[in-house]
């Protein structure tokens, strides 16, 4: 899965795009919440904001200064932002992109276990065929 958001890097002093999806404990906990809430997605969705807030909710390292430019004066204000009010800025668009992968993820699991069985027991049809014809062989 891939969310971007803009943070600010402190080793080089740029703004630089970051897949939320890289925090390996929010990628966890969206792991968890989906095993244990696939069948309610209101449910599945608090647990996903909750946990976005406790990882990246006025945190500094996930803070982010936006100005307008170019700048006029006091006319403008800067103004602070954090990694999940960017994210909640789409929170609609982004809960939906979240259930809908790890729907189509678990959907996919299943499909490839059905294509599974059925090659399991195709190869094993065939090598019966094989072996069928090597005991004709022999007489």
């Amino acid at each position: 899965m891939e969310w971007n958001v803009f943070i600010g890097n402190f080793n080089n002093g740029n703004i630089e795009t970051y897949n939320i999806f890289n925090h390996w404990k929010f990628k966890e906990d969206c792991d968890d919440a989906w095993q244990k809430h696939k069948y309610d997605f209101p449910k599945f969705s608090d647990v996903i904001k909750r946990s976005l807030s406790y990882y990246f909710w006025s945190k500094c390292e996930w803070e982010t200064v936006l100005s307008h430019w170019p700048g006029n004066g006091d006319r403008f204000k800067d103004k602070k932002i954090d990694v999940y009010e960017q994210v909640m800025l789409n929170w609609n668009v982004f809960i939906i992109y979240v259930w809908n992968e790890y729907y189509l993820k678990s959907s996919r699991k299943k499909e490839l276990k059905r294509i599974n069985l059925k090659i399991n027991k195709v190869s094993k049809h065939i090598s019966n065929i094989d072996l069928e014809e090597e005991f004709e062989d022999i007489d």
